[in-house]
């Protein structure tokens, strides 16, 4: 097994897929590995983990993603005949779930007060640019300079603008912390902070501080600046521009009012 998973994460780095994408896709492929090898491989198998992932009530967007890493994984083997269909997912009309900017300010409290100094800023850097968790690898000391980091991702350059009050932020955090060059933040070792690593601690402090556990996730900080942004501006294009979507589609969803933002609208009708 571990042979064909290594020649298959040859294949993803060849295409140049971003390295969490290429991470995921060797989860999905190990999870269906393993069930193939305890009962063979079949398309019976990969219904029977497709209704697995049901069974523990995985949202639609992540039973949807394994689908889609696991049957890549299928056609690379040779076994396009055991792809399964991906689910249909409603479209959405409100967007819920989404860090307010009080909830968003008692987690920047809570990590100063607990002296979590780095999530401070860690919290500060997603919230001000929008950017996605594993992308904080790439804000170096030598960026804050450019004011603006450029990413590579599938064969397209994105580019990260910094504000001026975010840049000063991460320079002081620099100074006290003894970071003269390379990588702001860091795990255990050298090396940048894992994504699992910054998500833990966020989720620990979220509840800590009391703010819905359904609140404080992966893309919860993006999704704040890009609400934020919407409300400032309403520009569309430009906050797709700035997140890296190449589909105004995904971008729209940040247009969507909350249930709640509904509700409260149609009391103010007066009727």
């Amino acid at each position: 097994m571990e042979k064909r998973i290594d020649e298959y994460e040859a294949y993803l780095k060849e295409q140049e897929l971003a390295e969490g994408t290429v991470s995921t896709y060797i989860r999905y492929a190990r999870q269906i590995e393993q069930r193939m090898e305890l009962s063979g491989a079949s398309k019976k198998t990969v219904l029977e983990y497709k209704q697995n992932l049901k069974e523990k009530k995985a949202a639609p967007t992540t039973l949807n993603l394994a689908i889609i890493a696991v049957n890549k994984y299928l056609k690379f083997c040779g076994l396009k005949e055991c792809t399964v269909k991906t689910e249909k997912i409603q479209k959405r009309k409100s967007l819920e779930n989404v860090i307010s900017i009080d909830e968003y300010r008692k987690m920047l409290q809570y990590a100063k007060n607990s002296k979590r100094k780095k999530y401070y800023y860690i919290m500060r850097t997603l919230a001000q640019t929008g950017i996605r968790i594993s992308e904080l690898q790439y804000f170096t000391v030598e960026v804050l300079e450019k004011k603006k980091i450029q990413v590579s991702n599938k064969g397209k350059i994105r580019e990260i603008y910094l504000p001026d009050g975010l840049i000063q932020e991460l320079y002081e955090y620099c100074k006290d912390n003894g970071i003269s060059s390379g990588v702001i933040f860091k795990g255990n070792t050298s090396k940048p902070i894992g994504r699992s690593s910054v998500y833990k601690m966020l989720a620990r402090i979220g509840t800590e501080a009391g703010i819905s556990k359904d609140k404080v996730y992966p893309h919860s900080f993006r999704h704040l600046f890009a609400v934020t942004y919407m409300n400032c501006y309403g520009n569309l294009t430009e906050l797709a521009d700035i997140l890296g979507h190449s589909n105004l589609e995904t971008t729209r969803i940040y247009t969507l009012t909350t249930a709640e933002e509904k509700r409260k609208r149609m009391d103010n009708l007066g009727l």
